[in-house]
């Protein structure tokens, strides 16, 4: 019995289902948890970002492969928006439980229009309250 090509092909069509199966488990990219920000030992989240998952500060032109721009999404901290992701940069890391990146699609189901370049939603921990700086909250 030959291995023709179309025998060939057909044996190997479950394997992209059984590696997609096995992926499913994976974890989000969108998505960084605290485990992996105490692991960054970034002093704050904005640097854990730009090491675990830098593509979530940036993004490509349609049609680019090579050059980036950075990204400009809102800061949502525990469902408040606060600014923009300067505010990053305020918040240690060992008060953070998880950070998301939404993209303007879902942001704008969860806060409305107006966010072209996504939301940032940031968790802080239970145990700790996030020291902000003063502005306005909410002003989007």
């Amino acid at each position: 019995m030959w291995l023709t090509l179309p025998r060939f092909v057909g044996a190997l069509s479950p394997f992209p289902m059984l590696i997609a199966c096995a992926s499913a488990g994976a974890l989000d990219g969108n998505v960084i948890a605290a485990p992996e920000l105490s692991r960054s030992r970034a002093p704050n989240a904005y640097d854990a970002i730009r090491q675990i998952r830098p593509e979530m500060l940036r993004t490509r032109d349609p049609g680019s492969v090579v050059y980036f721009k950075p990204r400009q999404p809102v800061l949502a901290v525990d469902n408040t928006l606060v600014g923009g992701v300067e505010v990053l940069r305020t918040l240690p890391t060992d008060k953070v439980a998880r950070i998301e990146y939404v993209n303007s699609w879902g942001a704008a189901k969860r806060f409305g229009t107006g966010f072209p370049d996504g939301v940032m939603l940031v968790e802080t921990r239970a145990d700790s309250e996030p020291e902000l700086p003063a502005g306005p909250r909410g002003s989007r």
